[in-house]
């Protein structure tokens, strides 16, 4: 993600690094208080942004393993819908809320969809609504809480994706041309509305249990060269529009995975006498290949870090703002009553002992802000990594049980890691937001409280409509990659899992080589040119059709980077190609999300009509 926004006027931006005049900043309200002035119909719209983002990005994490807290979504939606119902130009700092708020709700929705590894592992594991509901809250106010302890310090690297979203904000709040369209504005609506319309064709049928209007592209037939092979291209717009914001190098490692499984896995590694293990093989070294190497990427990409550089035109820290006397006070308690009600919830719902929580959190917290440190360097939130953690290290804490029931509660120190993570560090991308435009960080923090609850209410009933119709796992409609990842380590911690000498083998040298492969997806002599050590892990877990497409994505983006840049050289070649980064990205951000939202409506639309009787039409097998 490009850290300039073409789409601002370069005559608006100038170089002494002053804010542009045709921009409104504007004001959150008192810094005397504790939460922001907004009207009534700018808290409805950041909420409901909170909860359509949760939702989408539940589908999202649960189909591809990949999720986004869509701040950039946020913000143009929040303009987009502010200006339909009030007419007026929103401050940068009433956007900067709303960016804030909507993602948190999709934060936590990302960490719900991670949770989906309990049904995994024991698909009659149905705990109450509202306690799940109520756990997810309290995480989630938490992990806010954690990110805003350490906000002074971590506001000051980089963070990609929340640099860049700070210059798209000053880009749609500034004074617009007589006759000049809002362009980031007009790509959301535009794409959009494209990955809306093309996403229908393909997830519904007229017949009860039928196939979709529009099937993958399947390439591999028995008998022709492809082997018959199950090989082919997915047609959803949501795996196109992931492509484009990830770029080639992440989806040439996802195809390089999804290939490696039928052709080198199954008719090779776990072929023969060992192919009873074949289940097993794919989802180990998919382990194998997403935690020893991808630690080793994070490592090495420290040292090639990105400067922090603040972009033309801002000056952050100009405004001094008072902290409300009450804050320390409230937050406190709020922190106190927060991590009481993560051990009474968790006891409740996983059989997690008190004590395992608090030492869960304690470990947890740090962390968090190792996470943070990274991703303000790479732009990658690590966050499984830390239930990953959490699962091989600290499993021996889990004793009673059968197998099974210990893997529930061992997935119960990873719900509770992995949800601190996703919203604290993800916390910390709005926060390096904030800095920049110069918001008050005190109501930054609260609507991120308002987001987290919001974001709970609304994912738990999606996770729910979703498994029923959809299923989850790795023969269903939602594979959930992420979620197989925790699934296979809890149930292999607790003793559920003995593999075959050969299998131990293939693990141990896959995560040797694969961290050595990881060097030379960061160093930069070799890094443009090496496909994604993640995204090989990934595309393991979700097949050819949909890495495939995620592929064609990516090379749409590279694609466009040469139109955008022909024929132009110097400076100028250099503008032409954040240009090009910055219009892709907010395309493929708008087709994804549309796309997900789309998929979401039709479960839920199909699943009323169901209950009407009516027989319109049905979500396609």
């Amino acid at each position: 993600m490009s850290p300039n926004d073409s789409g601002t006027d370069p005559s608006a931006t100038p170089p002494s690094g002053a804010p542009p005049s045709d921009i409104d900043f504007g004001s959150s309200g008192s810094d005397s208080r504790l939460f922001p002035s907004l009207s009534f119909t700018e808290w409805v719209t950041f909420g409901v942004l909170a909860a359509v983002l949760a939702a989408t990005n539940i589908y999202t994490t649960l189909l591809i393993g990949w999720g986004d807290t869509g701040s950039i979504v946020a913000v143009l939606g929040a303009v987009l819908f502010l200006g339909v119902f009030t007419g007026k130009r929103v401050s940068v700092h009433k956007l900067n809320l709303g960016q804030t708020m909507a993602s948190a709700g999709g934060s936590v929705g990302f960490a719900v969809a991670s949770y989906a590894a309990v049904y995994i592992v024991d698909p009659t594991f149905r705990p109450g609504t509202l306690e799940l509901i109520l756990l997810f809250s309290v995480m989630g106010l938490l992990g806010a809480l954690v990110g805003s302890s350490v906000r002074q310090y971590m506001v000051r690297y980089f963070f990609p994706s929340g640099t860049a979203c700070a210059v798209i904000q000053t880009s749609v709040a500034r004074e617009l041309a007589p006759g000049e369209r809002n362009r980031p504005v007009w790509l959301l609506a535009i794409w959009g509305t494209i990955a809306a319309v093309l996403t229908l064709p393909g997830k519904i049928t007229f017949t009860k249990g039928g196939g979709a209007l529009i099937h993958d592209l399947m390439l591999g037939k028995e008998g022709t060269a492809l082997a018959g092979k199950d090989i082919g291209i997915g047609i959803d717009p949501l795996y196109y529009g992931i492509g484009i914001v990830v770029g080639p190098r992440v989806g040439a490692g996802m195809l390089i995975g999804a290939l490696g499984v039928p052709f080198l896995i199954v008719d090779g590694l776990a072929g023969g006498p060992l192919a009873a293990e074949t289940g097993d093989w794919v989802k180990w070294i998919a382990i194998a290949v997403l935690t020893l190497p991808t630690f080793a990427a994070i490592l090495f990409a420290y040292f090639f870090k990105t400067p922090a550089v603040v972009p033309p035109g801002f000056q952050p820290g100009r405004t001094e703002y008072a902290r409300p006397a009450s804050r320390a006070f409230v937050y406190g308690l709020l922190g106190v009553l927060a991590a009481a009600g993560i051990a009474t919830l968790g006891q409740a719902i996983f059989n997690l002992p008190w004590h395992v929580t608090g030492i869960t959190i304690a470990v947890a917290w740090p962390l968090c802000i190792v996470n943070g440190r990274v991703t303000g360097d790479t732009d990658i939130n690590p966050v499984r990594l830390v239930a990953i953690v959490l699962l091989s290290a600290f499993f021996w804490l889990i004793t009673a049980g059968e197998a099974t029931d210990k893997a529930l509660t061992m997935l119960g120190m990873a719900v509770v890691g992995g949800t601190l993570a996703a919203t604290a560090v993800d916390m910390m991308q709005d926060y390096r937001t904030g800095y920049l435009v110069d918001a008050n960080p005190t109501h930054q923090t609260s609507v991120q409280l308002v987001g987290t609850v919001i974001g709970a209410i609304a994912a738990i009933p999606v996770l729910n409509l979703l498994m029923g119709q959809l299923g989850i796992g790795p023969d269903s409609q939602l594979p959930a990659p992420g979620a197989q990842v925790w699934a296979t380590m809890a149930e292999g911690m607790s003793g559920g899992f003995e593999p075959s000498n050969a299998l131990l083998w293939t693990i141990l040298i896959t995560s040797i080589v694969g961290s050595l492969y990881a060097f030379l997806t960061v160093w930069p002599k070799t890094a443009p040119w090496m496909p994604s050590v993640f995204g090989i892990g990934i595309g393991m877990l979700v097949g050819v059709p949909a890495s495939a497409a995620i592929f064609a994505g990516g090379l749409l983006k590279w694609a466009a980077g040469l139109v955008y840049t022909s024929g132009i050289q110097g400076a100028a070649r250099d503008e032409a190609a954040q240009e090009a980064g910055n219009d892709t990205m907010l395309a493929g951000a708008s087709v994804f999300a549309a796309g997900a939202l789309v998929s979401i409506l039709l479960v839920v639309l199909t699943t009323v009509l169901g209950k009407l009787g009516l027989d319109w039409f049905h979500i396609a097998v």
